[in-house]
């Protein structure tokens, strides 16, 4: 009976991820959608590089404002209530966006996007500390995120085949309606732990897992969150983040596109197979990484330093190879690449959670998962700034045209930041891949 209690929590546990990743698809799949309309938005609305920019990054910046917040409801609310309610927002705000009149209405519903979406990944997470095992959680987060990123390859060419066929309105209709429907099946399959549906939790080592919550007192969230915040081995994590995905999302979420249509005179739709060329990559590597650092190497640091540094290098080839323009037979490799070594930013969740109280691990993660959406959000705007500073004025059927030596500048300051986020990656505690909160000594 045992034996077959434990089968059905694995079965069961699998039913329970695929119901949320599915969710999370959508919500992937808005994060990079801006990239591929970019110049239908600036024709439809005439906007400029910051005002796109705007667009783009409120939802980052409602992202990232929400992720402590997210793991104050993950840790009490409970993720099944969060996600439905969640889902249910990002699907009102992704209509909003398609019939929207005006700009400030393209504001309104990307910010319900944001907030919707934003407490996805943290719930997930912490719906998998419950079903899954300490040395499974780097594996299953990479696996989330490949399987999430197929939203972002939605989001490049099969989003440009649809908005040419229909409109990027309508897509966005369907997008959102999409959404609500998975709201009501997040809602009848997801439960929070195993016990929740009468099954036996799994075993860590001697103990089932769930023992380790009767062994930490329950305390007051603002007292959670202070212990959080003023752990010093919370921020390497966050900044590191940052350094990862407000270039990557400055890139593949939103610039990519223009710099390839201007600079190289790609179609937009050539253009957008170069962006899956990094979702791609983003889906290889973010298992490959999470099963190095679970079972080759049992380390969270190392894994993480390798993968900054690589994608400073590629940052570096995209800067410096041709003045800035490198042969475009070079695109798909660094593309690629970009993709693959940006999978770093999986570990950073695990390394946050490792280092804080199990019993606050939702306010941990969600604490330094704001460090990549807080950077998203600046870097949209900030290039866009960058480009517009740099721009000669010239202006194509209602689209600003940006010169090389504008992407340039902009991805300089994109090669810089991946440089100094390899510091926050050496600083970055070595957890052994377990809870190292009571062990009082570093590794």
């Amino acid at each position: 009976m045992a034996t077959s209690g434990l089968e059905a929590t694995l079965r069961r546990r699998w039913i329970i991820w695929g119901s949320l990743v599915l969710v999370y698809i959508i919500g992937y799949f808005h994060r990079v959608a801006p990239a591929v309309i970019a110049e239908d938005l600036m024709k439809t609305f005439q906007t400029s590089g910051v005002l796109l920019g705007g667009l783009s990054s409120i939802y980052f910046y409602t992202y990232a404002f929400m992720q402590i917040p997210t793991g104050i409801l993950a840790d009490t609310l409970g993720p099944r209530i969060t996600v439905t309610i969640g889902a249910v927002v990002m699907g009102l705000g992704a209509i909003l966006f398609g019939l929207a009149p005006s700009i400030l209405a393209c504001y309104g519903g990307r910010f319900l996007v944001g907030m919707g979406v934003s407490v996805l990944m943290v719930n997930i997470l912490r719906t998998c500390v419950e079903w899954f095992r300490p040395n499974e959680m780097a594996f299953v987060t990479g696996i989330t995120t490949t399987v999430g990123g197929t939203g972002a390859l939605l989001a490049t060419t099969p989003l440009a085949l649809l908005a040419g066929a229909f409109s990027w309105r309508v897509s966005f209709v369907i997008i959102g309606s999409i959404s609500i429907l998975l709201a009501w099946v997040c809602w009848w399959v997801v439960r929070d732990r195993p016990s929740d549906c009468g099954l036996p939790p799994l075993e860590n080592g001697d103990h089932p897992m769930d023992v380790r919550e009767e062994r930490i007192p329950k305390i007051k969230v603002w007292h959670g969150l202070k212990t959080v915040i003023q752990n010093p081995h919370t921020w390497p994590p966050f900044f590191g983040f940052f350094a990862f995905y407000s270039t990557l999302m400055g890139f593949s979420g939103l610039w990519g596109i223009p710099f390839l249509t201007q600079i190289y005179g790609l179609s937009n739709q050539n253009a957008a197979n170069y962006m899956m060329a990094v979702s791609l990559g983003l889906i290889l590597g973010c298992p490959v990484t999470g099963r190095v650092s679970d079972k080759v190497l049992a380390s969270r640091r190392i894994p993480f330093v390798f993968c900054l540094l690589f994608y400073a290098i590629i940052w570096g080839m995209l800067c410096f190879l041709g003045g800035g323009k490198p042969p475009l037979a070079f695109l798909y490799p660094i593309c690629f690449f970009m993709g693959f070594f940006s999978s770093g930013f999986v570990l950073i969740v695990v390394c946050s959670k490792e280092v804080n109280p199990p019993n606050l691990a939702g306010i941990a993660m969600g604490t330094a998962n704001m460090g990549g959406f807080l950077g998203g959000a600046i870097y949209q705007v900030m290039l866009g700034k960058i480009l517009d500073l740099n721009w000669d004025q010239v202006i194509v059927d209602g689209v600003r045209i940006y010169p090389l030596h504008a992407y340039r500048v902009a991805f300089l300051v994109c090669f810089v930041t991946a440089l100094m986020g390899i510091g926050a990656g050496l600083l970055v505690k070595e957890t052994r891949c377990r809870n190292v909160y009571d062990l009082g000594r570093d590794f």
